[in-house]
């Protein structure tokens, strides 16, 4: 079976609910209520501005806002998009090009001895990585395990996890509040905090 995060909670909540002595019921049962803790590397750029991100929320809100709560805010609404449109085809598309644009710098380099550029991408590995450590509710990471398990039965081995996914929506959201693509961003969040 194909592993989803590093938490692998599809394969042990497959195993836990086919197993049927007493303790096996008991220990699912306390699982299903835990928390499970991810690790996801963001480049350095996008997490010093996320954090400003993440201060003004604070000062204009005047409540704690981090990026934990950030990465919460991105997941659950991406998680709410995919039950109002559980299309499998739809959310990999989704994926698809958030990878094909997320976290990619560009260089212009000249060719040696011309007067010629060429724009030059550079992956993730190229730049300066910041682990974030995030802690999510069991089920809500469940839910994204699932709809990536979903996702690989028509696109078997595509190679999203849960980390790599929650990196793709929050790079995502990072980069175009930079470029000002996200203007209605703070408000949306602050009004979300308010409801809370």
């Amino acid at each position: 079976m194909v592993k989803y995060s590093a938490a692998d909670l599809l394969a042990e909540e497959l195993s836990l609910r086919t197993s049927q002595d007493f303790f096996s019921k008991m220990i699912y049962k306390m699982a299903k209520t835990s928390s499970v803790k991810l690790t996801i590397e963001i480049p350095l750029t996008l997490y010093l501005r996320a954090e400003i991100f993440c201060e003004d929320v604070q000062d204009i809100g005047e409540v704690l806002f981090n990026q934990a709560d950030l990465i919460a805010v991105l997941y659950d609404d991406f998680l709410l998009y995919a039950k109002k449109n559980p299309d499998p085809n739809h959310l990999y598309k989704i994926l698809n090009t958030l990878d094909q644009q997320v976290g990619k710098k560009t260089n212009l380099e000249q060719q040696q001895d011309q007067s010629v550029f060429k724009l030059v991408h550079l992956s993730n590995t190229d730049q300066q990585m910041q682990a974030i450590e995030i802690t999510f509710k069991r089920k809500s990471a469940l839910r994204g395990e699932v709809m990536l398990a979903d996702i690989g039965e028509l696109h078997p081995g595509h190679p999203y996890t849960l980390e790599n996914m929650i990196q793709l929506l929050y790079c995502d959201f990072v980069e175009k509040f930079r470029k000002g693509d996200n203007n209605d961003a703070l408000d949306a969040i602050l009004t979300r905090l308010e409801e809370e």
